[in-house]
């Protein structure tokens, strides 16, 4: 029995219970009564009919359940074979990328980490800077809000200004 037969199972308990009590409620509602008299809508056979139909829908809403199932993790199935397929493409371009990358940088020196977090921090100071001067705070200000000196920073504005004025000229 799997998860997916619970349900099924279920309703046919359900399904049953629910015919024995009406079968059981008639009995005792005809027992009072004259015993030549007929049962009605619900005697023995319509009941075993009904309760045949019922067993059959639900046989083939399950059938039709597992179909559905079935196409679905076929579906899945090939999505995952396409993923695997298209993971194993990447892994294999990284690798090369990888390859080629190390290859260009082996004849180069390494920058150690701290020179490396060096770097980025004066990166994000200088950052820092342009973004206060575009403000239209002074290098005095700036320097104050940066916990750094006035020099300093008439300094990086000065090399970037002449950075600038070099790429003008070069222009012209």
């Amino acid at each position: 029995m799997t998860s997916m037969d619970l349900p099924y199972y279920i309703l046919i308990g359900a399904g049953a219970l629910i015919m024995t009590a009406a079968l059981l409620f008639k009995r005792e509602r005809t027992a009072g009564s004259d015993e030549t008299t007929p049962q009605g809508p619900w005697d023995k056979a319509d009941m075993e009919k009904s309760l045949q139909r019922f067993l059959n829908q639900i046989k083939h809403e399950q059938k039709a359940a597992e179909v559905r199932w079935t196409q679905a993790n076929a579906a899945l199935a090939e999505e995952v074979a396409e993923l695997k397929q298209r993971l194993a493409r990447v892994e294999s371009e990284w690798a090369a990328w990888r390859a080629a990358g190390q290859a260009a940088v082996s004849g180069a020196p390494r920058a150690s980490e701290e020179e490396l977090a060096d770097a980025f921090a004066l990166r994000e100071r200088y950052r820092r800077v342009f973004e206060l001067r575009q403000e239209g705070l002074s290098p005095d200000e700036i320097a104050k809000r940066l916990g750094a000196g006035q020099g300093e920073i008439e300094l990086i504005l000065s090399l970037a200004g002449s950075g600038e004025r070099g790429k003008a000229d070069g222009q012209a």
